[in-house]
């Protein structure tokens, strides 16, 4: 999802639509399967967009639309941590938070100021706590793949290291043997 739809998701489903045309041509109902999109907010359950999608939409909402076309739900549609998988909320604060299109951590620490109104005292502790979560989460991404990078860095040392004591057997043999070729030169 671009940088643009800060706090703008969107899901992708597939809507029978009558072909009136067909339908009377026909003389019963005939429907067309066509992809519609919703559009909603984070943060207001009254702001929500629902239409046939369009090229741009598709491209707007690449991500979100490639996991459609994948078969997930409209909920599977979103990228991030699940409020479910946030043990810092209780069911209820989930819940609550879901009836206003929120559904990840991500969407809640971007919530604008006015969406955080919709959501009543204690949106802002949320929200701050929210931020605070995938700052640490973040920092923790960076120090695991140090630990890993440091860890291929130490086997990379050893390697090396085995190496070089193999090429030190090699030069002392090759060593003794130049020099014990030399010395019954120089006693005949």
């Amino acid at each position: 999802m671009a940088d643009n739809n800060t706090g703008i998701y969107a899901s992708f489903s597939i809507q029978p639509v009558e072909q009136p045309f067909l339908t009377e041509k026909e003389g019963r109902p005939i429907f067309k399967d066509v992809e519609f999109v919703t559009i909603f907010i984070a943060g207001d359950k009254h702001t929500e967009v629902q239409r046939v999608a369009t090229d741009h939409d598709k491209e707007r909402f690449s991500d979100a639309y490639k996991r459609f076309k994948e078969g997930a739900e409209a909920r599977e549609q979103l990228t991030g941590t699940p409020l479910s998988q946030w043990p810092y909320l209780k069911p209820s604060q989930i819940k609550e938070l879901e009836s206003v299109n929120v559904y990840s951590v991500e969407q809640l620490a971007a919530l604008s100021d006015t969406a955080k109104q919709k959501i009543g005292m204690g949106a802002n502790e949320l929200v701050a706590a929210a931020q605070a979560f995938l700052a640490t989460a973040k920092d923790a991404g960076a120090a695991s793949a140090f630990a890993a990078e440091n860890e291929r860095l130490k086997d990379d040392v050893q390697r090396l290291q085995a190496q070089i004591d193999e090429m030190g057997k090699r030069f002392d043999a090759m060593a003794k043997e130049q020099g014990g070729s030399g010395r019954r030169s120089a006693a005949a």
